[in-house]
């Protein structure tokens, strides 16, 4: 899992880099953007690639849902570069990062279960929203408890991968998209459960680590 987590955090600060200079490039002619707005039209164009998904429009639905995709990493990138960085606006991105992602997720689910007789199918999609949406959350209740939590077999940029190669391949094979929602309600549960074994792990006595103090302010003025 840390061999793992190393490669991971290889390829996301590779991909940050590159995201500031896109973002730099793309900026020059207009000087400036809002964040937000960038992480709001992500979020809308993983809705239309929701309701492409439904009505089996495959090859359009994964080229918006990955330029949708691709706005919600760029989002970051733009705050950065522009020094609109806030915690607000990366609660937001967090926020809309799994509602784009049960949106697609969901659209999927609902064209197996319009079609009739996809039982399996539909409840991959609903374990693997349920487990995706789990994935965010131990790693954000870890946190919380002063323990680092982002390893395991599927984050947000694997899923990603997942969901657009499944789309695409669609086109020609739709089989090929049952098994992408298979693999990521497998992946995306096994996550959840590396994620918890760590934290427990790293938790002695299952309790939470005590803070240290910091020293004392001198009240002495010089």
């Amino acid at each position: 899992m840390d061999q793992l987590q190393r490669i991971r955090d290889g390829y996301e600060v590779g991909g940050r880099r590159v995201a500031r200079r896109v973002a730099r490039t793309l900026l020059r002619p207009i000087g400036s953007i809002n964040p937000n707005a960038v992480t709001y039209l992500g979020t809308l164009l993983n809705g239309v690639a929701a309701v492409l998904v439904f009505h089996e429009h495959y090859l359009s639905a994964s080229i918006v849902f990955l330029i949708g995709s691709l706005m919600d990493a760029m989002d970051g990138a733009i705050a950065k570069v522009t020094g609109q960085v806030s915690a607000f606006g990366g609660f937001l991105d967090s926020t809309l990062d799994r509602v784009s992602e049960g949106l697609v997720v969901g659209g999927i689910g609902l064209m197996f279960a319009n079609e009739g007789g996809h039982l399996w199918p539909v409840a991959a999609c609903y374990v693997a929203i349920g487990a995706s949406f789990l994935v965010s959350y131990t790693r954000a209740k870890a946190e919380a408890l002063g323990v680092q939590a982002k390893g395991g077999l599927a984050s947000r940029v694997e899923r990603v991968v997942v969901i657009t190669a499944g789309l695409l391949f669609a086109t020609w094979w739709k089989t090929s998209l049952e098994i992408a929602v298979y693999v990521l309600a497998v992946t995306a549960v096994l996550t959840v459960i590396q994620r918890v074994m760590h934290v427990k792990k790293a938790l002695p006595g299952g309790h939470k680590p005590p803070r240290e103090r910091s020293p004392r302010r001198s009240t002495t003025h010089v």
